[in-house]
């Protein structure tokens, strides 16, 4: 049996920035030309299945693409988090996958330079340790293997860090009391400091 093919491709009567497209010389749908362009579709190719749903999927595209670049308008996302938004808008998994494929060709996502931007806000910005910071840059979608290289890449001065928030959150303690040195500690530990950075700040901060 042979495979269909496109019979013609004539100028769309209503929008001269469209065409009509025929199969085995019926009209099968109506396509924008650019995009025929760019798919390099011409009279005489084959039309089966696999040509079609390459068509389609570049069709479904264009919109998906569009709604990609407004919700990265808002700032950096990841690739999760993008195909995340995508799908809760209702667009098809497999058009939000290939939508993801097409913003990190272009370079609007890249979890790793996003994975070390995000781990470096936390640590600059809010102070946190690095046990605070690794499943904050997980939990932004960023897969745990690159915020883990991301954290472990800080630079950081995570003793000074921790001495900020004694100097600041827990500056009315009163580190000569117990109580009140362990609630610091305590602190600092939930901030994502070790305890050997913790306890070196509090005996640094207590002199």
């Amino acid at each position: 049996m042979n495979k269909p093919e496109i019979t013609n491709i004539i100028p769309n009567q209503k929008d001269p920035a469209k065409r009509d497209l025929f199969v085995d010389g019926e009209f099968y749908m109506t396509f924008p030309l650019e995009l025929l362009i760019a798919q390099d579709i011409h009279c005489g190719d084959p039309f089966g299945e696999e040509e079609q749903d390459a068509l389609l999927l570049a069709v479904k595209l264009i919109p998906a693409t569009e709604k990609a670049y407004q919700y990265l308008g808002y700032g950096d996302l990841s690739r999760k988090k993008l195909y995340e938004k995508l799908t809760r808008f209702g667009i098809e998994p497999q058009v939000a996958e290939a939508t993801c494929d097409k913003m990190e060709q272009k370079g609007f996502i890249n979890d790793q330079a996003l994975a070390h931007k995000l781990a470096e806000k936390f640590a600059a910005v809010k102070h946190w340790g690095p046990r605070r910071i690794l499943p904050e840059v997980i939990q932004r979608g960023i897969d745990p293997s690159l915020a883990r290289d991301a954290v472990d890449g800080l630079e950081t001065d995570f003793l000074a860090s921790a001495q900020y928030h004694l100097q600041s959150k827990y500056r009315r303690c009163d580190l000569a009391d117990r109580k009140e040195r362990d609630r610091a500690f305590q602190g600092l530990v939930r901030l994502g400091f070790d305890f050997d950075t913790a306890r070196t700040a509090l005996e640094i901060e207590g002199e």
